[in-house]
């Protein structure tokens, strides 16, 4: 079985890890939308953040959107 590293961080980092990948401003001006469904994402949505082909992405915290991402992987 392959192992996967899952990093994890806190939700007080959420705005520094959002500002290090240069999300932090959309997701201040509610323009952060989940990657599977198309909600916009606050602190009380957030679920993760992924890498996809073409950049990183986020989604929300809907048990349906976190399953629709694991399978990605």
């Amino acid at each position: 079985m392959d192992k996967k590293e899952i990093l994890t961080f806190h939700e007080q980092n959420l705005e520094e890890i959002l500002s290090k990948l240069e999300l932090l401003d959309r997701f201040k001006n509610r323009e952060l939308r989940c990657s599977i469904c198309n909600k916009i994402i606050t602190k009380e949505n957030f679920g993760c953040i992924y890498p996809e082909n073409d950049g990183i992405k986020v989604c929300c915290s809907d048990l349906k959107c976190l399953n629709a991402v694991k399978k990605l992987s």
